[in-house]
């Protein structure tokens, strides 16, 4: 519960106070602060520590570490720290590619297609239902049997709450092409809906990328992972490429932000040719 105090006064991060915060977020998230970006990390924890009434870092840190309700008050200063700038169809090149690859694997098919596809670090779901739409107009349009699914995962639990509920206000609306608005619902002026034939095709969870190479049954056609490993150094980036190659099915596509990642290479991997984007299939 919110805390109804005036308006509290916290002194700022003291140089060992940033760096246990930045050595914690590291620890859990992988996610880099580096000390240029110290009042960045200062601004978000005090907001929300003002929300919850707390004045000392130390009193907030315990809390935070410790039970039940410290873990989901972790959840929600993540949701603060995590940046979820995001938006309908971020990146057309991406998308063409994805849409490319799925009518190719409808065309190749012999048999009815289940093409599943993964949105890593979906933030608040624009990025999982612009793929969703895309492929159910795809699927449609074919003349061969074609299904789809796709899981949205992020590190932030209130953010993929968002995503479940597939509301937004109508300003997102000036990226997404007319063929797709018949997938959603005007709720007023303001709000739309997604609607409900293409969230029955989306499974949303939370998912720490830290956790990329615990063994998993699941395999995906693609993997479309932008405006995420930007948060992380470079080895930790390379990590969860390596990882994420073994969520694909073979010949599966793995999609990138062009500026995330330089010469990344894996033996198992071959770099598609396409220009304005960066993305490797599985050999």
């Amino acid at each position: 519960m919110y805390s109804n105090k005036p308006f509290l006064k916290i002194p700022p991060l003291s140089a060992a106070e940033y760096r246990r915060w930045a050595d914690l977020l590291e620890h859990r998230l992988g996610i880099i602060v580096p000390e240029q970006r110290k009042l960045f990390l200062q601004s978000k924890i005090w907001s929300r520590m003002r929300e919850v009434g707390y004045t000392e870092y130390d009193a907030y840190w315990n809390f935070i570490n410790s039970g039940i309700e410290g873990n989901l008050e972790w959840s929600q200063l993540v949701d603060r720290l995590t940046v979820h700038e995001t938006s309908f169809y971020r990146h057309k090149p991406s998308f063409d590619l994805v849409s490319e690859d799925l009518k190719n694997k409808i065309n190749k098919s012999t048999k009815p297609l289940r093409y599943k596809i993964w949105s890593v670090s979906c933030a608040t779901g624009e990025e999982a239902y612009s793929l969703a739409m895309m492929a159910q107009n795809i699927c449609s349009e074919s003349v061969k049997e074609a299904h789809f699914g796709v899981t949205g995962t992020d590190v932030s639990s209130p953010a993929v709450a968002i995503a479940n509920q597939a509301i937004y206000t109508k300003d997102k609306l000036s990226n997404v092409d007319e063929k797709y608005h018949k997938h959603i619902t005007e709720l007023s002026d303001e709000m739309f809906v997604i609607k409900d034939h293409i969230k029955k095709r989306m499974a949303f969870g939370v998912f720490n990328l830290l956790d990329v190479n615990k063994p998993s049954n699941i395999k995906y056609d693609v993997i479309y992972c932008q405006n995420v490993l930007m948060y992380f150094d470079k080895a930790v980036r390379e990590q969860i490429l390596d990882g994420l190659v073994n969520y694909l099915h073979k010949d599966g596509l793995l999609v990138i932000g062009q500026t995330e990642i330089n010469a990344w290479a894996h033996k198992k991997m071959a770099r598609v040719n396409k220009s304005r984007t960066l993305a490797f299939r599985l050999k």
